[in-house]
């Protein structure tokens, strides 16, 4: 049987499967362009929830045809199975005051300080499987992640500590374990804040072993007026090497050329975000030396009961990255997307994607 068959028929099955407050299955099909390549896909879902136990799973498995022939890389491997995991959380309150929360699967943007400043796992269509886990208590938390297990390009961890009533203490780590053509590389930080009412003052001493050290300053506020909530920030920083600016959206893209730079320079950026019922939006601008400005946005807003749009943009000198996808929902369990993508795949190359997807879940 063609696999368009199978897939039609999973669908169908999907849509007529009883329906249960915890657990849903559903099935998608794919059908687009991407670069000068058509794109077909056949996705599958298996999604549930226990919140009282505080445990969600998200599993899934997709197919790939590129000009009609299957993308037998995506599952080359016995190990490539680890990427069914889409979405895998569990939080436990250990004690009082004590909370213990891991999650796996496509983790969101990684902020490790500024060692890892809203760094991206995947820049292409493959999926990719970190895993991320925190402890939290009423005067520090900590964290560790790694951004894929298969293929890892960061591996870091944060902590901060409440040091005095209004002082922070903090200290992170970015490791990219480098594989062949890439070195391994490090950025290692310690930093303390001050906050004042809604504003928190903050200086930090960054270290890239072998590529150099920077000083960094920054400032933070946020307010929230009318159930809209504001943030902005802004730093400067100065001295040899990156001056921290490496583990950033596009790392992935830029992981040959990053850690080039050993001479002085300096850089800033600013962003600012807004969250409110209807959305949100996220938006930042940063100078790189050697490497030249980087600007990113991030939004996303239900738009209604049954459509939901989010999108997210990366671009920089030598590179860009990003997606926008547009969902609806026509009836309980049917729904229909359109995603846009402007892609880097592992080989640096640069693709547009354009997928339409119909699906169906209980």
């Amino acid at each position: 049987m063609r696999p368009w068959l199978i897939a039609c028929a999973l669908v169908a099955t999907a849509a007529t499967a009883s329906a249960d407050d915890a657990i849903a299955v559903g099935a998608a099909v794919g059908a687009g362009g991407q670069g000068a390549a058509t794109y077909g896909a056949m996705e599958l879902r298996f999604d549930a929830a226990w919140p009282d136990a505080g445990v969600v799973v998200g599993l899934g498995g997709r197919a790939v045809w590129e000009d009609g022939v299957f993308r037998a890389a995506d599952w080359a491997r016995a190990a490539d199975a680890i990427t069914l995991v889409r979405d895998v959380r569990v939080v436990r309150q250990v004690r009082d005051g004590v909370t213990l929360a891991a999650a796996a699967g496509g983790l969101a943007p990684s902020h490790l300080g500024d060692a890892a400043d809203g760094y991206r796992a995947a820049l292409d269509d493959r999926m990719r499987t970190g895993a991320r886990a925190s402890l939290t208590t009423e005067r520090a938390t900590a964290t560790v992640e790694i951004d894929d297990v298969l293929d890892p390009a960061l591996v870091g961890a944060v902590t901060k500590v409440v040091v005095a009533p209004t002082w922070t203490a903090s200290a992170a780590v970015a490791i990219d374990p480098g594989s062949m053509p890439y070195g391994s590389h490090e950025a290692v930080e310690v930093g303390l804040a001050r906050s004042l009412d809604v504003v928190e003052l903050g200086g930090s001493f960054l270290v890239e072993p072998g590529s150099g050290a920077a000083a960094i300053a920054c400032a933070r506020t946020h307010l929230t007026r009318a159930r809209l909530r504001y943030t902005a920030a802004v730093d400067l920083r100065a001295g040899r090497g990156d001056l921290g600016s490496a583990f950033g959206p596009l790392y992935r893209a830029e992981r040959a050329t990053v850690w080039m730079r050993t001479g002085i320079g300096a850089g800033g950026g600013a962003s600012i975000g807004l969250v409110a019922p209807g959305g949100w939006l996220d938006a930042s601008l940063r100078e790189r030396p050697g490497l030249g400005p980087l600007a990113t946005l991030a939004a996303g807003a239900p738009l209604g009961r049954y459509v939901q749009a989010a999108g997210w943009l990366a671009a920089a000198r030598d590179a860009s990255a990003g997606a926008a996808e547009l969902r609806v929902a026509w009836a309980r369990r049917l729904f229909s997307s359109l995603q846009l993508a402007r892609m880097i795949h592992a080989d640096d190359t640069p693709a547009w994607s354009l997928t339409v997807w119909f699906g169906a879940s209980t």
